[in-house]
């Protein structure tokens, strides 16, 4: 059975290899490397390659905000010290 698909698997990747078709897989051997075919190309890896990190960004800044609209909120109640000072006081300090 193991030679069967073996075999199978063998005859159908050199078949892809045979085919002329398969060797135009990108956008430099299908339309050269200008022309608008390869400028969609372009600009499609690019929008693919920034989509994560738009994606990861969006949630930083809605945490970022968030955070910072509690700690604005913890403030403006009565006798409560804010968690986190996020500037430097040089009185704090010692210096």
């Amino acid at each position: 059975m193991t030679k069967k698909i073996i075999s199978l698997s063998l005859v159908f990747g050199l078949s892809l290899l045979a085919r002329s078709s398969a060797s135009w897989a990108c956008a430099v051997c299908w339309a050269g490397d200008t022309g608008p075919t390869a400028d969609a190309y372009n600009w499609s890896v690019l929008f693919l390659m920034t989509a994560p990190y738009a994606v990861m960004g969006s949630i930083a800044a809605w945490l970022f905000y968030t955070y910072r609209r509690s700690a604005a909120t913890r403030e403006k109640s009565d006798g409560v010290e804010p968690l986190v000072h996020l500037t430097w006081n040089p009185e704090e300090s010692g210096r």
